[in-house]
């Protein structure tokens, strides 16, 4: 029998040995290939191993045609390109449409998502859908973008209320009662604020006779829109909502630099700080402000109150101006600090979380903006992005990728304009030569919209297939609300 053959036997077990060896290499060499495709290595067409990217490439609208380096590829958007590691001219194109390009730098084994590019139809259309007969005080767009609020000419009191989801219905009329302002004797106006985060409320500041006040709008219920410092006996040069609630309020007062909190329900107000210069609160128990308590000759400090601990974060020199911001991305806060007299904006990620790992060491910031004496910052809707601007001169930093930009667009932006504004997560909006302007974070892709009034910030729908701006109208002195179709006739 071969089993009891002692050189068949051998034979045997050196084949077995030898097939476990081969099976082994194979496993091996295949998970070598697995780890290295998992972190984008791959063969070039010379053989040389080469290290890919994965890239992620959605559009607004969808689909649009992909080209590489001017190289149509077969596929369409949204959809994901694995390419090498390089740098890349991207465009993308549908009929109709202008083009995106941007080039991109893709490091291997990176992955990058391109999910905001926007196409802006080759030919614009706008029509009329309301005219007046002087310029409105207001025009201010609620945060979820649907409603739009005009104060009508000639009063301060009568707005109208624009659904933009539904922009085919026509405009509500609303009115405050007429005793919610104090009764001017000379000049008087009216100024949005902000917005309440249940989309109902807005925040007005009411100027007259050298004084100020400030008023709630109730757009649901105009009759129950309130004066608030008739209804808390206070006079602050400064309210802000605290947490986008509509019923509680930071308080400021310039002159004594106090900083205090209270509710509509409340008789007195609480004091919370003292010594402050200027401020910016996040949520409900954060503050950013800037004091000369304590504070070396000649110098002011930055602190950060979270609760009822306080941080020092940084001194200034002193300035006429400061600029504050503050928000959460993926979690983590990022503070940014600037003043109007210097060139540098330090931008901060976790600086409470910093301090709490090294006390005894100086926050360090993850990215200084220089910008020639700024007069605005501001973080974008999906508070990716941070924006510190001067007039023409801009400087972003992208947080999800740590990476910064400076740029000087080529042409001023129109009076009264002192800064763009965002217009989503991605871009920035302007007027600039009479004509609303889009571009991306990073300045690419500048678009010409349509006419519009440079007092104005435009209104984008909840969708962005519109957009509706006020221009002023063929007959002088007056203006026309027009809405623009940001989609070609075919898709819309």
């Amino acid at each position: 029998m071969d089993y009891l053959d002692p050189k068949k036997q051998l034979r045997h077990n050196i084949t077995l040995f030898v097939g476990y060896v081969c099976i082994a290499i194979a496993i091996a060499i295949a998970t070598i290939i697995l780890l290295y495709q998992a972190y984008g290595f791959g063969l070039g067409k010379n053989g040389t191993v080469i290290q890919n990217g994965l890239t992620f490439f959605s559009s607004h609208p969808q689909p649009a045609k992909i080209y590489v380096n001017n190289q149509l590829k077969p596929v369409v958007t949204n959809t994901r390109l694995v390419l090498p590691a390089g740098i890349y001219d991207i465009k993308l194109a549908r009929d109709g449409y202008r083009d995106w390009q941007r080039k991109i730098e893709l490091d291997g084994g990176s992955v990058e998502h391109f999910d905001y590019p926007f196409l802006i139809p080759k030919d614009l259309t706008s029509k009329k859908i309301a005219g007046f007969e002087a310029a409105p005080g207001i025009m201010s767009q609620s945060p979820d973008h649907r409603w739009l609020v005009l104060q009508k000419s000639g009063t301060l009191t009568d707005f109208e209320v624009y659904d933009l989801k539904n922009p085919t219905k026509a405009p509500i009329d609303i009115a405050m009662p007429s005793t919610v302002l104090t009764k001017a004797a000379a000049n008087e106006s009216m100024e949005a604020v902000e917005w309440a985060g249940d989309n109902e409320h807005l925040l007005l500041q009411h100027n007259y006779d050298g004084k100020l006040e400030f008023v709630m709008l109730d757009r649901t219920s105009p009759e129950q829109s309130i004066n608030i410092n008739a209804s808390l006996s206070i006079s602050p040069t400064k309210l802000t909502l605290n947490d986008k609630k509509f019923d509680r309020y930071y308080l400021y007062d310039s002159t004594a630099q106090t900083l205090t909190t209270a509710t509509s329900e409340e008789v007195s107000s609480t004091p919370l700080l003292q010594n402050v210069l200027a401020y910016q609160s996040y949520g409900d128990d954060t503050v950013l402000y800037i004091t000369n308590a304590d504070a070396p000759s000649g110098k002011v400090l930055v602190k950060l109150r979270i609760g009822d601990k306080i941080s020092t974060l940084r001194s200034f020199p002193v300035s006429a101006s400061y600029l504050l911001d503050l928000t959460k991305y993926s979690g983590v806060m990022y503070v940014a600090v600037g003043s109007g007299d210097g060139s540098k904006v330090y931008i901060y990620k976790d600086p409470a979380g910093q301090l709490a790992e090294r006390p005894k060491q100086a926050v360090s910031p993850v990215q200084v903006l220089h910008v020639p004496q700024p007069n605005y910052l501001s973080f974008s809707a999906s508070a990716q992005f941070i924006v510190a601007q001067n007039g023409s001169h801009f400087g972003v930093y992208d947080i999800e990728n740590d990476k910064g930009y400076s740029y000087v667009l080529p042409e001023a932006l129109d009076a009264p304009q002192t800064h763009a504004t965002w217009m989503d997560g991605n871009r920035l909006t302007f007027v600039s030569g009479g004509k609303q302007n889009i571009i991306d974070y990073d300045n690419s892709n500048r678009q010409a919209l349509v006419s519009a009034g440079s007092q104005y910030l435009p209104a984008f729908a909840p969708n962005y297939k519109n957009v509706f701006t006020l221009a002023p109208s063929a007959t002088a002195g007056q203006f026309d609300l027009n809405q623009t179709s940001l989609l070609t006739p075919a898709d819309r």
